[in-house]
């Protein structure tokens, strides 16, 4: 198995800014300017290759490398402030998944192509900052920005992608004291909706929810839960009520939501509404430290008769988390997928992975997904591997592709 870690993104901070003001009826107060705003431009480095371009609806799997624009620069590229590094992206463009610049700009693309994007702040971040999981700000507000991008390939994706919303966070209760940021420990109730264009509050059939038991508890901004949450939940306060309209990049993207017998409860492509409430909350929620028993949860059922066993050749996808006993399904930090990249990873059953995947996997068919919680004696043990520190616990995510005996 990989011991090479994804990065982490970079959250999409939302926080809403406050304009710096003038003084008084004072005749010689000023404002500030706003920061220089290039033309939206896009210039093409390298063409690429092939007959098809990338067209909105389109996968498409790509690296990137974003600057500040700096107007003295004769490329205009100034301090750079996050970039794919080696891992590319795999982002359906055109229903609001990051900004609206690559929505447009990887428009007309080939596989093989390069092209350099000199963005507005209106079709990059706009008013709002660009932070990363600390809060530390790498965007101010209403700051444009260059990318540099490089496709490696895309997928025209079978459907057509419904209306999506703008990203948007609607306070309906503000809730009191502290505001809850990344790695704060939240618990939340919540009720998920398909996003529905022709209702005035958007919602249309509920999905799913936490009101028939007891709050759902997780870290915040780790990376374990939908986009949508790490930056919708982001400045609430206990007691708090929020709507959140979430575009399909930041909720379930091309892959939909299935129930536990497979059946799509959020379609492909699909916006989608929460109502969330916040319950509680636990600003530094202390180290999981518990070694908890090997276990395996069925969470869809697959198709066909051939179960895996030792040394099939299986093809899954997969997302790893740190173990934390104080969320409510074990999910700590992320540390790796297969998802973020839209590679599936193939290994044999018994061959050289963890034994909790050799143990977990068996048994499992085509089209299943199962978690794994495993303890560190049956993951890494006494050794670090990357960002995972030495006697950790693992959860796993593992859907099977493909077995081959």
């Amino acid at each position: 198995m990989k011991n090479t870690m994804l990065k982490a993104f970079a959250s999409l901070a939302c926080a809403a800014v406050l304009a710096a003001c003038g003084g008084g009826s004072d005749n010689n107060s000023t404002t500030t300017p706003p920061p220089p705003q290039p033309v939206f431009t896009k210039t093409d480095t390298l063409v690429g290759s092939g007959d098809k371009a990338v067209a909105s609806g389109d996968l498409v799997t790509f690296h990137y490398t974003g600057y500040v624009y700096d107007d003295t620069k004769a490329d205009k590229k100034g301090a750079q402030f996050e970039s794919s590094g080696n891992i590319p992206l795999a982002m359906t463009i055109g229903v609001g998944a990051r900004i609206v610049g690559w929505d447009q700009g990887l428009v007309g693309m080939k596989a093989g192509g390069k092209r350099t994007l000199l963005l507005p702040a209106s079709m990059a971040f706009g008013p709002s900052e660009f932070k990363d999981s600390t809060g530390k700000v790498l965007v101010p507000a209403n700051t444009a920005v260059v990318y540099d991008i490089h496709v490696i390939s895309f997928t025209t994706l079978p459907s057509p992608i419904p209306p999506q919303p703008a990203f948007t966070k609607t306070d309906t209760t503000v809730g009191s004291g502290t505001e809850a940021t990344a790695k704060h420990l939240v618990s939340i109730h919540y009720t998920g909706y398909l996003y529905d264009d022709t209702k005035a509050d958007k919602k249309g059939a509920q999905f799913e929810t936490s009101r028939s038991g007891s709050p759902f508890s997780f870290l915040l901004g780790v990376g374990s839960r939908i986009q949508g949450w790490d930056s919708g939940i982001v400045g609430m306060k206990v007691g708090g009520k929020r709507t959140l309209l979430v575009p399909t990049g930041m909720a379930y993207s091309n892959r939909g939501l299935k129930d536990a017998q497979g059946n799509f409860v959020v379609p492909a492509n699909t916006a989608v509404v929460y109502e969330i409430e916040m319950t509680g909350l636990v600003t530094n929620p202390p180290a999981s430290t518990v070694q908890p028993t090997f276990t395996k949860i069925d969470t869809q059922a697959g198709t066909g008769t051939l179960e895996a066993a030792a040394n099939d050749k299986l093809t899954v996808h997969y997302t790893g988390y740190l173990y934390h006993d104080s969320v409510t399904d074990k999910k700590g930090t992320k540390f790796e997928s297969s998802l973020d990249s839209g590679i599936a990873f193939p290994f044999t059953v018994g061959g050289n992975v963890i034994a909790g995947w050799n143990q977990g996997v068996v048994g499992m068919k085509v089209g299943s997904k199962r978690t794994l919680i495993i303890p560190a004696n049956l993951a890494y043990g006494s050794s670090a591997q990357g960002s995972i520190p030495a006697n950790s616990a693992l959860v796993f995510d593992i859907e099977v592709l493909s077995i081959t005996r």
